[in-house]
């Protein structure tokens, strides 16, 4: 299947580059159109081989590529200034600055394809929003933001998108404490062995002792199967490099990882607790957390935590003031890694629009 880019500006001189799946095998008329967002260091051809199988499933499959990454517009570095600044207001201006970029990529991209409107007794159109780790806490940022938007733009978005996705979200990304302390051996000294190091370890399969037990002892956080090799290393050197880009791995996805935790952890309680919030911007959109369970279990812990969310109410996990405020569910696959996409894309995608559906 061929590969089909293209770009999208969303402000000024800024814009997205993109993969996508295109129209072939589609009703032009009555299709679902799915966005992913990729995670830190690897670019958006990492969801290249789920692109053959969207028509199964009646989507259109866009990948979009973050700013900095592949031909997407670099950051400016007035805007990397608020990313490296040391003030959680900095922090705050920046996450509200790429949110409302993404939506209006959204916004955009629809109006420019006309893609189909949301459908909802049909349960076909619109947009489904999927952030894979730390890209879901790009979704976080653009869901959080939509009181920046223009009251038109708002209106067209509640046309369209009516599912966000989150798989394998960030611990950190959702403003989230390690379920124990643990020692990592990410920081390695030099950037070159940091890489490595994490290379191995996201692409790995971890086996834990119980992952629905909620008890974080059952967990295993950074000691990989010594029996199953990453998913990375079933590729050639070549399709390793077509998806990774150690230099943002270096600096801004590094700096990203130093915002103050509770700076994400606002953004998530706006996006997904806020009651008055929600009754006001996107109040019927449905939310899903997905984690494999073969991912370390940083990644587990966070749809354990959604469950304690929808169990306890949100409270117990993000605070006092946080609501049931959504249409929220956390899911686990019953296997595959953090690229199960990347290992079982016909599998994975039938999984996705699984809990999509739920």
């Amino acid at each position: 299947m061929t590969t089909l880019t293209g770009t999208v500006k969303v402000a000024g001189d800024v814009e997205f580059f993109y993969e996508e799946s295109g129209l072939s095998g589609l009703d032009p008329t009555n299709y679902t159109t799915v966005v992913f967002i990729h995670g830190m260091a690897f670019n958006g051809g990492v969801f290249r081989r789920l692109l053959p199988f969207g028509a199964e499933h009646n989507y259109r499959i866009v990948s979009l590529y973050r700013r900095g990454y592949g031909l997407s517009t670099p950051w400016s570095g007035k805007e990397l200034d608020l990313l490296q600044s040391s003030d959680k207001e900095d922090h705050k201006e920046y996450l509200c600055l790429a949110g409302v970029q993404i939506v209006r990529f959204l916004l955009t991209f629809a109006a420019s394809q006309s893609i189909p409107r949301y459908a909802k007794e049909q349960k076909t159109g619109g947009l489904i929003l999927i952030g894979w780790s730390i890209g879901g806490g790009y979704s976080n940022a653009a869901l959080a933001n939509l009181d920046a938007l223009e009251m038109e733009e708002l209106r067209d978005l509640e046309g369209y998108l009516h599912t966000s996705l989150f798989y394998d979200m960030s611990l950190v990304a959702m403003g989230l404490q390690s379920p124990r302390p643990y020692q990592s051996s990410l920081f390695a000294p030099t950037v070159e062995e940091r890489w490595e190091i994490f290379k191995q370890w996201i692409s790995s399969f971890f086996a834990h002792p119980n992952v629905y037990s909620h008890d974080s002892s059952d967990l295993e956080l950074v000691h990989p199967r010594q029996d199953k090799l990453g998913s990375l290393y079933c590729l050639t050197d070549e399709e390793v490099a077509e998806i990774t880009a150690p230099q943002m791995y270096a600096t801004h996805d590094a700096a990203t990882l130093v915002i103050k935790p509770e700076v994400f952890a606002d953004l998530a309680r706006r996006a997904l607790f806020d009651k008055q919030y929600a009754s006001q911007y996107l109040p019927d959109l449905k939310v899903r957390f997905v984690c494999g369970t073969e991912s370390s279990g940083l990644f587990v812990h966070v749809v354990n935590e959604i469950r304690r969310c929808m169990d306890n109410g949100p409270s117990a996990v993000f605070g006092e003031g946080a609501e049931r405020a959504r249409d929220l569910d956390g899911a686990y696959l019953e296997r595959g890694n953090h690229f199960v996409f990347l290992d079982e894309p016909q599998w994975a995608l039938a999984q996705f629009k699984a809990v999509v559906e739920r």
